[in-house]
């Protein structure tokens, strides 16, 4: 009886080490599969294209904006203007304060070197249109439509100073950023309409320095600037979007850039008109 008992035991003792490594080994694996899970979830971050995917947006989540400022030994209130929230980002009309036009230096870009097809002021032109416009891109990128009631407005603003389609500069930021105004690229272009800043620094300058890239308005008016310059090197509305892009030698055609911003502004431009009735 004193045997069984022992054996009887021994084997809940072995029973009960069996559970502790399997357990052991649970957790184990439980451990590895969310650091992997983690390590995927960051590179498709870093590498993932549309997304303002990079280190440098990324520093922005996960470094507080103070820190920044005593690393980057800059002040603390440019780091800020440049990293708050959507709404936090308006800063220049939420107090009021007038954004810098761009129409000056627009002006100084012949008007008949601009391909005829990037210019529409009959657009957008009036409420409805506009709203239609930003509940459609609302819901199609999944943002605020307090946010792209706003970029809308911007566009109309921005287009008059520049003498472009608002709806051509939209189709751009929706191509280029999917409207997400911290997006930057690998390559250093950045905000709405991923201007590279680093190439375009002076154009900044009346917006407070580079990091200004990252407050909408002011982005909107250089990418406007930069585009219609673009268009009237290259001869073409093609042609410049493809120099704006930085390939002045890429294909044409279905899939490529100048298609999909072709094809946003004609969704857009689609839109407009169903809530006008002109179509």
């Amino acid at each position: 009886m004193k045997q069984i008992n022992l054996n009887r035991l021994e084997s809940l003792g072995s029973l009960a080490a069996n559970s502790q490594v399997i357990a052991n080994l649970l957790a184990n694996f439980g451990q590895r599969l969310t650091f992997a899970l983690v390590a995927l979830i960051l590179g498709i971050w870093l590498l993932g294209p549309k997304t303002g995917a990079g280190i440098f947006d990324l520093a922005h989540y996960l470094v507080p904006a103070e820190a920044r400022a005593l690393i980057l030994g800059a002040d603390s209130a440019e780091i800020l203007t440049a990293d708050e929230s959507a709404s936090e980002l308006k800063l220049w009309s939420s107090t009021g304060k007038n954004m810098p036009s761009i129409a000056g230096p627009a002006s100084e870009i012949p008007a008949h070197l601009i391909d005829v097809t990037a210019m529409d002021r009959s657009i957008l032109r009036s409420e409805n249109e506009r709203r239609a416009v930003a509940e459609h891109l609302a819901n199609k990128f999944r943002i605020p439509l307090d946010d792209t009631l706003h970029y809308v407005n911007q566009a109309m603003i921005v287009s008059k100073e520049v003498n472009l389609d608002p709806t051509l500069i939209l189709a751009i930021m929706a191509t280029e950023s999917s409207f997400n105004p911290r997006a930057e690229s690998r390559a250093g272009a950045q905000g709405l309409m991923q201007v590279r800043t680093h190439v375009h620094q002076e154009k900044f300058e009346p917006y407070g320095g580079p990091l200004a890239a990252f407050i909408p308005e002011a982005n909107i008016r250089v990418g406007a600037l930069i585009l219609k310059a673009c268009i009237a090197r290259a001869g073409s509305l093609e042609a410049g979007l493809k120099s704006y892009l930085g390939a002045p030698d890429a294909t044409s055609g279905i899939g490529t850039y100048t298609h999909k911003v072709f094809t946003e502004r004609e969704e857009l431009r689609g839109v407009a008109r169903r809530t006008s009735g002109s179509v």
